[in-house]
């Protein structure tokens, strides 16, 4: 049996919904005059999840049925004006930041944040993000960094000279942040860490690059099939615990008819992601009413792991039991979401012995002790886990 749904989490998300039945917009108008209505838990709650602008915007839209939703509506306002405020000013410096890489060859690929708000959402306002988020090629890290140094942008770790060659081998990412504009950049060289344990090849990225224009500036992308894949593992691997992770793969299948699903499915099986795949459509289904191509709900279906799946997310994150943090038992939900017992192997042994950039923050180790590295990670687990 499905957990109940949290009543102000079932708020948002009907107020997330791009098509809204008479019995949830019933139920809209209703909760505000419900007993545990609070504005500053909806507010608060709304920010959590990412789904701010979207409340506020459908919010606004049902305001005339009730002097409730419109003095609602004045209350989310000046939040909402705030963050739309924000992601201009976020994506203004994402087409700086590009543009500068770019004048140095250095190719770029944009995803979530801006791009996956203007992709799926039709509008850089609509979704909450709070860094900008861009690829580039292995080859280029140290270039990279002199240039966003010589911005004024300061790496969140600064690294000895007898640990870049670990650091970079090692993880995936690093983040800048430019003190005078309050703006986090996260550069990428590989789209996924090492110890989701899934082989996404350079390749298979940087053949497929795609484009949109923002503000009459080009941005390369990953491809809308790509962008949805990675949504999907990253989603998964944080247990979808924000709505609006949910909320964005109904979002970009609903406003691109023309998906190409039989690419998505090939490239989902080759790496191992398929279960992944089928786990985000099935939300988007359970908690959004998402319209599935019958091939596609016929397969998920079958896997008599999915709704397993769901039912302990919803328990998690959205019902009314308390989260107590991560446990063995989120270690457990994650191998459940591979289908493949070699890539279950895979994640315990790389997701153990693999460093990630906290573990560099922690400590630096000479090039000489870098063996000593799973030792610290397998340590720091330890620690982490057994508090819960």
């Amino acid at each position: 049996m499905l957990y109940k749904i949290n009543i102000h989490l079932l708020f948002l998300i009907y107020c997330s919904k791009t098509q809204l039945t008479q019995n949830e917009i019933q139920f809209i108008i209703n909760y505000l005059k419900h007993e545990k209505f609070s504005y500053q838990l909806i507010i608060q709650l709304a920010h959590k999840h990412g789904v701010f602008s979207i409340v506020y915007k459908t919010i606004k839209l049902l305001a005339s049925s009730t002097k409730e939703l419109l003095d609602f509506s004045l209350q989310l306002k000046i939040h909402y004006l705030n963050i739309s405020k924000r992601n201009m000013l976020m994506t203004a410096e994402l087409i700086t930041i590009t543009k500068l890489l770019n004048q140095h060859k250095i190719k770029t690929i944009t995803f979530k944040g801006p791009v996956l708000s203007q992709m799926a959402y039709g509008d850089i306002t609509l979704r909450q993000y709070g860094d900008i988020d861009i690829l580039i090629r292995k080859k280029d890290r140290f270039n990279m960094i002199n240039i966003l140094e010589n911005k004024g942008y300061i790496p969140e770790i600064i690294l000895k000279n007898s640990t870049k060659e670990t650091f970079f081998n090692a993880v995936n990412i690093i983040a800048f942040y430019n003190k005078s504009i309050g703006i986090r950049i996260e550069i990428h060289w590989e789209l996924l860490s090492q110890n989701y344990a899934i082989n996404w090849h350079e390749n298979t990225l940087w053949n497929d690059v795609k484009s949109i224009q923002i503000n009459n500036n080009k941005i390369d992308i990953l491809s809308m099939e790509l962008h949805l894949l990675y949504i999907c593992v990253h989603s998964a691997k944080h247990l979808y615990e924000r709505i609006e992770w949910i909320c964005d793969i109904d979002r970009l299948i609903n406003t691109n008819p023309n998906i190409d699903w039989k690419y998505i499915l090939k490239e989902a099986k080759n790496m191992g992601i398929t279960r992944m795949l089928y786990l985000g459509l099935a939300l988007c289904k359970e908690l959004f009413d998402l319209k599935i191509p019958e091939e596609i709900q016929n397969s998920i279906s079958h896997d008599k792991k999915i709704p397993i799946l769901i039912n302990k997310i919803i328990k998690i994150n959205y019902s009314d039991t308390t989260y107590q943090g991560k446990s063995i038992n989120t270690l457990f939900l994650l191998l459940d979401m591979r289908e493949n017992y070699i890539d279950k192997l895979k994640l315990l042994y790389k997701g153990i012995i693999t460093p990630k950039f906290d573990d560099f923050l922690f400590f630096q180790l000479p090039k000489q002790m870098a063996f000593l590295y799973p030792i610290v990670r397998f340590f720091r687990l330890i620690k982490k886990y057994s508090k819960y």
